[in-house]
């Protein structure tokens, strides 16, 4: 039984503490040597850090200076009641108002004992208002919600969701552009040695996707362009810019272009957009990657139970609710992931993924080399020094550490209880889910196996009256005869896939019997040809020579063959060229049958590949990540292996190997296939 730490007498804590009083007297003296060898220190790498500093201010003062202007109006003093939201003005203050205060007055509305207000902000007051807790709730672009999260512990409870013309989802992205008569601009590439403006270096929308398209085309922006400005907020200052001929070329983020020229104030004819995209169901003009709309996120002094009550409006407002449309948006939705967010940043070295400046020791050495020796003679010192002190503070504080260590020990038992009792109480909760599933499956099975035993006796019922009827040997009479006999045989193979669904839920033993792969392999292609006809794609199987035969449930070899080829047609639906899914059969060295289903569309990742078949793991936008993770349950079963590779041609390669009957002796009795 875990025992509680004991208290700590008055006596020992005045112990300790004329310990550690003896410990700081000595540690000053040893800190004002170490003290002047830091300074030395520093005075030798100000030069190089400096250096390094002019580089980046050629930059950040004008980023700075663009982003610190104060152009919206005070915040008025907090009254009881009150909840604050900032907002980001990437267009300045009056169209933020326009956008949001619609939102504010239907939150106060729905939460009547408080009253919401906008506050329009710029770049680098949002780190301001969040870290003195001016407002309660903060709407800013991915970039600077991720910088945010990571220094203040914000926490996203929704994400904006897209007017319903865009139709590939809650995304956006930025445009690229220059004028459309500039005959020298025709491409990213020709913005070398040209001037470009951007709303910040800090700016997501508004330079950041920019720059790593620049990146990704082998261009510095600064270095490769004569000129980089920045505007600040609104970005419709960038378009002035480019259009007036100040610049040659800037950025600004997706649907302001078309904002603008709804309100009369510009003519897209006149922009050229470089590195141009058209993404289906994306109605703006493009130039770079697509990333997840803006955040809504709480900061760490909001209450969970405020947070809930406007969480809760937020998702029940609908896309034609008069606040959404009079805002150009269609409500909100969950949390989006924002790992491409966190990619671009970590790939630009932006906050919270920024690397120092790294300086050479053999510079140093080089070009220093009598103060690097009389900083050695220094550090020898102060080294000596330095013993002497921790030999009399490790004697005078020894009984300090060996409580510390006890108080230590005893807070990570607790800790680790704590965690025992929170992994029990989440698996418990998985069991629950898992045994609800199971019910509602076998409830699901039994109702649907009547109606298809039904199917299943008319179909053969038809038959047998054709058979007995004068004339049943004509062509026509043969066909439907045929025909019937595969509505029979189908509808018993689907009973007989809702039987197994109902064994499998009752943990009841599988039916062993002896199956020709080659037979499965041809009943499963058979059943999936319709859906590859009907989107272009091609299935071929090849088989070896020597016929193929395992010991297995052939249900359950069915629904593994179909679960990968499903897989891989949904994977080849996205290919460009001719869509094709090969299916070979081999025998290898070991006697094993080896099935491998090979596809040309997306292929897989690293991470993918290496949680595939963890279940509840899918990278499809409405799968329930369990298919493959029953799959390889029922290969395993049988001492077979599944598992996935990228095709050297594109795509991906899913395989399964099971001991074909020939070499294995059957525990039980086995059906004949």
């Amino acid at each position: 039984m875990y025992k509680m730490p004991q208290p700590i007498s008055m006596m020992t804590i005045d112990h300790k503490a004329r310990l550690l009083q003896n410990r700081a007297g000595l540690m000053a003296r040893a800190g004002m040597i170490l003290a002047g060898v830091f300074l030395f220190v520093v005075i030798l790498l100000s030069h190089d850090i400096a250096f390094a500093q002019t580089v980046d201010q050629k930059f950040d003062g004008a980023d700075s200076q663009a982003n610190n202007k104060v152009f919206f109006r005070p915040i008025p003093a907090r009254e009881p009641g009150d909840v604050r939201i900032g907002v980001l003005a990437f267009r300045g203050a009056e169209h933020v108002y326009k956008q949001w205060q619609p939102l504010s007055d239907y939150l106060s509305g729905q939460i009547p004992e408080r009253r919401f207000t906008i506050v329009p902000l710029s770049l680098s007051e949002v780190e301001s208002v969040v870290s003195n807790e001016t407002v309660d709730f903060i709407l800013t672009n991915p970039g600077n919600y991720a910088s945010i999260e990571a220094k203040f512990g914000v926490t996203r409870i929704a994400t904006l969701q897209s007017e319903n013309s865009v139709l590939v989802g809650n995304f956006f992205g930025a445009i690229i552009f220059t004028r459309s008569d500039r005959t020298d601009i025709k491409k990213i590439n020709d913005l070398k040695g040209k001037s470009f403006m951007a709303i910040g270096k800090n700016a997501f929308g508004g330079f950041q996707m920019a720059w790593r398209e620049f990146i990704k085309s082998g261009i510095d922006p600064f270095s490769d362009f004569s000129q980089i400005l920045y505007s600040g907020f609104p970005q419709d200052a960038v378009v002035d810019a480019v259009l007036s001929g100040k610049v040659d070329s800037g950025t600004v983020r997706t649907g302001v272009l078309e904002s603008l020229a709804r309100e009369g104030k510009i003519n897209l004819s006149d922009i050229h957009v470089l590195s141009q995209r058209d993404v289906s169901g994306f109605p703006y003009l493009l130039s770079t990657d697509l990333y997840p709309e803006w955040p809504f996120a709480k900061l760490t002094h909001t209450s969970q139970d405020l947070a809930q009550k406007v969480v809760i409006q937020l998702l029940s407002m609908t896309p034609d609710h008069p606040v959404a449309q009079s805002g150009g948006y269609s409500g909100w939705t969950v949390p989006l992931d924002y790992l491409p967010v966190h990619n671009l940043l970590k790939e630009l070295h932006i906050s919270p993924y920024d690397i120092p400046v790294k300086i050479s020791v053999n510079d140093i050495i080089e070009q220093y080399w009598d103060w690097v020796l009389f900083a050695l003679i220094l550090l020898l010192i102060g080294l000596f020094w330095g013993v002497r002190v921790e030999h009399l503070v490790t004697r005078r504080t020894r009984e300090l550490s060996d409580a510390n260590n006890e108080l230590t020990n005893q807070i990570a038992e607790i800790k680790r209880l704590e965690d025992i009792a929170r992994k029990r109480q989440n698996e418990l909760a998985h069991i629950s889910r898992v045994n609800t599933i199971g019910e509602l499956t076998a409830s699901l099975a039994h109702e649907i196996n009547q109606p298809l035993s039904a199917i299943s006796n008319y179909a053969q019922g038809c038959v047998r009256r054709l058979k007995n009827l004068s004339g049943a040997n004509d062509g026509e009479s043969r066909d439907i005869l045929d025909a019937m006999k595969r509505v029979a045989s189908e509808a018993e193979r689907a009973s007989q896939v809702i039987k197994r669904i109902r064994e499998l839920v009752r943990k009841s033993e599988a039916s062993m019997e002896e199956v020709d792969i080659s037979k499965a392999l041809k009943d499963a292609v058979e059943i999936i040809q319709p859906e590859a006809l009907r989107n272009g794609i091609v299935v071929e199987i090849n088989k070896t020579a020597r016929p193929n035969s395992i010991v297995a449930d052939k249900i359950q070899i069915e629904q593994v063959l179909l679960n990968l080829i499903g897989n891989a047609m949904e994977s080849t639906m996205s290919a460009s060229g001719p869509r094709t899914i090969v299916i070979s059969t081999a025998t290898n060295a070991d006697g094993e049958v080896v099935i491998s289903i090979k596809d040309n569309g997306v292929g897989i990742g690293e991470k993918d590949a290496e949680q595939l078949f963890e279940a509840f793991y899918t990278t499809k936008t409405k799968g329930m990540g369990m298919g493959l993770s029953i799959s390889r349950t029922i290969i395993e079963t049988y001492g077979g292996r599944l598992w996935a590779e990228p095709s050297p041609d594109g795509g991906a390669i899913f395989s399964f190997s099971i001991p074909a009957s020939d070499t294995i002796k059957p525990e039980r009795p086995i059906n004949a296939a």
